[in-house]
């Protein structure tokens, strides 16, 4: 086994560990900043507020339980085929989104759910990343990413509006009789 094969499995670990942490934030921080939010960012607090307002902790979950077994399904196809290069894509697609998260705070000037997970794996992604650009080409690790980003970019967008589905499919669940 050589190293690449040990390093794809803290992928599916480094996000859920990261995602929890949005998880049991992103509700309470909401509801928490709202005013703050809509005062200093109105244009876009009037779009992305209703859509929050929306989903609730359980239909988030279900969103990231949604990416946790994609990741963990790349993963394992990624370890059983011995071809990682679709693996690579999406590990730097996620490592891009805790840069983000990281920009998130700086702009907001708060704490933002997903930050204190971000920091502390950020460093561990980016030394996969220094690992990874040694063991593969670097056209491969630049086409992949990008191709990971495009789809962690439509999977969001699909994730999102499947989770404000979700969330009046619970209500409906539970007032049935």
């Amino acid at each position: 086994m050589n190293n690449i094969q040990v390093i794809i499995w803290l992928f599916p670990i480094l996000f859920i560990f990261h995602d929890l942490e949005e998880i049991i934030f992103i509700q309470p921080w909401i509801s928490k900043n709202r005013l703050y939010l809509c005062e200093r960012f109105p244009i876009l607090s009037k779009k992305l507020l209703p859509h929050f307002d929306n989903i609730t902790t359980s239909s988030f979950a279900f969103g990231v339980a949604e990416e946790f077994i994609l990741i963990s399904i790349i993963t394992v196809i990624s370890y059983v085929m011995n071809w990682y290069s679709l693996w690579i894509g999406l590990f730097i697609a996620f490592t891009f989104h805790l840069v983000v998260h990281c920009f998130q705070t700086l702009i907001v000037r708060k704490y933002v759910p997903a930050i204190v997970t971000s920091i502390f794996c950020l460093p561990i992604c980016l030394y996969i990343i220094k690992h990874i650009v040694q063991l593969f080409t670097l056209g491969t690790v630049v086409l992949y990413s990008i191709f990971g980003f495009i789809i962690m970019v439509i999977n969001l967008g699909v994730i999102h509006k499947f989770m404000d589905v979700f969330s009046k499919w619970l209500a409906q669940y539970e007032h049935q009789r």
